[in-house]
């Protein structure tokens, strides 16, 4: 059994990562193999962007890398043409050695991942709760913010019509209310035999 986790930024899924890490489930985090990625891509990445995203001890800055990638579309799928295949390699070998995961993904319509997931939890908070969020979070002022949620437009528009079962977790209150629907979510895992309490 895989369960995707997906949603914007600062709507959830990491939350619910943790959650389900501390029941036991393994949890594969796309957004920290993104990092992996850059590792891995450091000469394709400065050929495509230029020395000027490095740090001095040549590692990829990723701050200014995603200054200039959020505000540019094409130079964002650039970046997905570099990270995402290696990303894709390492979540399916994940994957293939678990019976039952998750995948923590925002992008997981478009690193092509829900093929690899048997459910699908989709995390919505409003725009408004997901900017106070991220300005608590990672600081993000609020142009920051909304370069960042222009470039996850197209998070969810496919999930629906992907024929897996997708339960939406509405996340626009406090951790109890986000904890309870996790919750009953797991006891549905036992109920089915996946996981045992």
């Amino acid at each position: 059994m895989v369960t995707g986790l997906v949603g914007k930024s600062c709507a959830g899924k990491d939350m619910a990562a943790e959650f389900f890490l501390s029941k036991g489930i393994p949890v594969v985090d796309v957004d920290a193999l993104g990092h992996e990625a850059l590792a891995a891509n450091v000469d394709r990445i400065v050929e495509a962007f230029g020395p000027g995203v490095l740090k001095d001890d040549g590692s990829v800055d990723r701050k200014r890398l995603a200054s200039i990638v959020f505000a540019d579309r094409n130079r964002l799928e650039t970046l997905d043409g570099i990270s995402h295949p290696w990303m894709r390699r390492q979540v399916e070998a994940f994957v293939a050695s678990h019976d039952v995961c998750m995948i923590n993904c925002a992008l997981l319509e478009k690193m092509e991942l829900v093929g690899l997931c048997d459910e699908i939890l989709f995390f919505h908070a409003p725009l408004e709760v997901r900017m106070k969020r991220a300005a608590m979070r990672d600081g993000l002022d609020e142009k920051a913010f909304l370069d960042r949620d222009r470039s996850q437009r197209e998070i969810g528009s496919t999930l629906f019509e992907c024929g897996r079962r997708v339960v939406t977790i509405l996340n626009d209150s406090d951790l109890e209310h986000l904890y309870r629907q996790l919750d009953f979510y797991y006891a549905t895992l036992i109920g089915r035999g996946y996981v045992h309490g």
